[in-house]
């Protein structure tokens, strides 16, 4: 055994820029998701920017300490099986240099990276789940402080529904305002109407402010659908909101097991009993693990590549995929039988740790040990003899039979080879830590891992389309960078072919796969993401279905509907008749449906509906079963009862329940767009659909 100083150095720096590279690959990806749960905080123009900063900083840790680990055995599997692609390491063998020798500089690069994993665990990702919890206290505060977006219900005040059209955002003052509030006890409802007003916050009160404001009363039980409309002038009401718990709790020294560093967790720990006990323990457990996962995975990686060193180079990224995966589902399951006590948290937390080094021992020493070679020359002896292989030829072989020769086929089988190599990893990265983030809901209830699996395989899609552009860019660069190095460019552009024309296969299999990733993105996405969005609220609670949602409202043109939303009785029309569990597909049935008919939102109200249910269709809203209807007609109210019947709009207002971009196509989301009153929903929807385009 050697030691050189030369050699420790080169090794060192094979590794580094796989490593580097694949870490800032799998953070931006990570980080992203991540931002994805603040997408309100990160559009909103009430939200100062310096608390937008602080949440965009604190999304780093967690992040980075989740990915250490991963890039670094990617950066160790490939830079090794590279310098074993191109010989370098048998001539290191070959200079008198041992694997020890070889395994040295690596483990000097995990033992540092597990101290950095060590120092950003204790103290990096407590403190940044605390400005976590801070930001959205203070994101909560200021919207308190000026509860009103133009163009969205606000129903945060106790009590109130409240809606503006329009208005400036900078000095609070508000046009055409809508007031809904109704009297539990009594059943009456009272609207407030105003051209003009504003919102005054102080302390725990916000006022509410409305110039000639008009009151309409009215009792929606009440069968002969009297009301009572008058002028007020202005009129001022104090709204008590949680501002004052919110700071209070801003304020409180009790701080989550999250944002406990090691000692404070472990103490916290001690103090409880029972699922909360274990549930700390666990996680002061997963800290030191992922601190120590980066020494583990060096150690994995360089015994992989130094057994099975006859490989091509892309087993590189198949070995560093299965590693991963079996590493995580060994922690999942180490956790899993902790929660249901059949093992103690310790002995659970070190089942991945000593099956790896249990993997590591066999794949330096398993080639040395004569009972390991006989047992596998047994087992090798009677294959022959079953050779599948001799009945049904290789269809590798048959490929190669068809594309000898042919360059453009050869470049299209490399590109889809390295980006469904590149697609699964990263797919298996984000299922990783998509799971670790759900795995302490699924764990603790009955039926929680299946519950758990399907979330998945309905996240699938969204997952391919998030991943699907890194994955073949990374393709493209792998394939013409092996070629380059190969010397296969070289001898194309030398028999006069243009590198332009070399670069045609890339460029049609790049459209095509936008187009499937289209009807993927049109067709099936926004399905599956509706029914992996349910499922991930029926795992935060715990298994249970989540409550149904409030009432809806909504304004369009100069109306405003209130609806409760589910399957509408439709005579027969099933066709029309959708209910899908709290989503509504356009066409879209809703019950208890109330129709705010003015000249202008803000002035009189005109005439008031009352609809047992009703449909889209179309270019109007159909009516179906009582309809009580009325009407102000010169200074009298005439009300009436009918049948069914139907109303003539413009656009389909019940479409506005199903307001997150991933459940729109893009037809859906250029919609919203341009049918939306709120600065605020304008803002994201104009963001998902340019990402739509830039996806597909």
């Amino acid at each position: 055994m050697r030691f050189s100083l030369t050699i420790s150095r080169y090794l060192i720096a094979a590794i580094l820029p796989y490593f580097v590279f694949s870490w800032l690959l799998l953070s931006v990806i990570l980080f992203v998701q991540q931002a994805s749960r603040f997408a309100d905080i990160f559009f909103s123009a009430n939200i100062p920017s310096n608390l937008i900063w602080q949440l965009t900083l604190a999304l780093v840790p967690n992040v980075i300490a989740f990915t250490c680990p991963m890039a670094v055995l990617v950066g160790v599997i490939i830079g090794l099986s590279k310098m074993q692609g191109d010989s370098e390491l048998v001539a290191i063998r070959a200079a008198g240099v041992g694997n020890a020798s070889i395994t040295g500089p690596v483990l000097i690069v995990g033992v540092l990276l597990s101290i950095f994993a060590f120092v950003i665990n204790l103290y990096g990702v407590p403190l940044a789940a605390s400005i976590v919890r801070r930001v959205a206290m203070q994101t909560a505060i200021y919207k308190l402080e000026s509860p009103i977006e133009p163009g969205v219900f606000n129903t945060e005040v106790a009590g109130y529904t409240i809606y503006v059209r329009d208005g400036d955002i900078t000095d609070g003052r508000w046009r055409d305002i809508f007031v809904h509030n109704e009297d539990e006890k009594t059943g009456t409802v009272r609207l407030l109407t105003s051209s003009n007003g504003r919102i005054d916050s102080s302390g725990e009160l916000s006022e509410l402010v409305l110039e000639n404001a008009v009151a309409t009363t009215f009792n929606p039980s009440d069968a002969s659908g009297k009301l009572v409309s008058e002028r007020i002038g202005e009129v001022r009401f104090a709204i008590k909101t949680r501002r004052g718990e919110l700071i209070q709790r801003l304020s409180s020294a009790e701080l989550t097991p999250e944002e406990l560093g090691l000692t404070e967790l472990a103490e916290y720990a001690d103090r409880k009993n029972g699922a909360e006990r274990t549930e700390a323990k666990i996680l002061w457990q997963r800290r030191i693990i992922l601190s120590i996962t980066p020494l583990i995975f060096c150690l994995l990686g360089t015994a992989l590549v130094l057994r099975f060193h006859r490989r091509g180079r892309g087993f590189g990224f198949l070995i560093a995929l299965v590693s991963l995966v079996a590493y995580y589902l060994l922690a999942f399951l180490g956790e899993q039988l902790a929660r249901t006590g059949r093992v103690s948290v310790l002995v659970g937390s070190l089942i991945p740790i000593s099956v790896s080094l249990v993997a590591i021992v066999w794949f330096y020493y398993s080639g040395k040990l004569a009972v390991v070679a006989r047992l596998v020359q047994a087992v090798r002896m009677p294959l022959p003899r079953l050779d599948a292989l001799k009945v049904w030829p290789r269809r590798q072989n048959r490929w190669i039979d068809i594309t000898t020769g042919i360059r453009d086929f050869d470049l299209i089988l490399n590109l889809l080879q390295y980006y469904f190599l590149a697609l699964a990893f990263l797919a298996a990265v984000f299922l990783i830590f998509t799971a670790f983030e759900l795995w302490k809901f699924a764990g603790t209830v009955e039926g929680g891992v299946s519950l758990l699996a399907n979330y998945l395989f309905y996240l699938l899609p969204f997952i391919y389309l998030q991943l699907a552009p890194s994955a073949a860019m990374i393709a493209t660069l792998t394939t013409y960078v092996i070629k380059s190095r190969q010397n296969e460019i070289v001898t194309w552009t030398s028999a006069g072919e243009s590198v332009y024309r070399l670069l045609l296969p890339c460029l049609i299999l790049m459209l095509l796969l936008g187009g499937a990733n289209w009807l993927l993105q049109e067709r099936i996405a926004p399905a599956a993401n509706q029914k992996q969005d349910d499922l991930r609220s029926r795992l935060r609670n715990r298994g249970s279905f989540p409550g149904k949602p409030g009432r809806y409202w909504v304004a369009n043109d100069d109306r405003i509907y209130s609806f409760d939303l589910g399957p509408a009785r439709n005579n027969g029309a099933s066709d029309n008749d959708t209910g899908f569990h709290g989503f509504c597909l356009s066409p879209c049935g809703v019950r208890n449906l109330t129709i705010y008919e003015f000249g202008s939102i803000g002035q009189d109200l005109q005439a008031l509906y009352h609809v047992e249910s009703a449909v889209w269709d179309v270019d109007k809203v159909r009516f179906t079963g009582l309809v009580r209807k009325s009407s102000f007609v010169e200074g009298r109210v005439v009300s009436i009862e009918t049948q069914g019947g139907e109303l003539t709009a413009s656009a389909n207002p019940f479409l506005e329940v199903r307001k997150k971009p991933s459940h729109l196509t893009i037809g859906e989301t250029r919609l919203q767009v341009s049918e939306s009153e709120s600065q605020l929903e304008r803002r994201i929807f104009t963001v998902a659909a340019e990402k739509k385009y830039a996806t597909v």
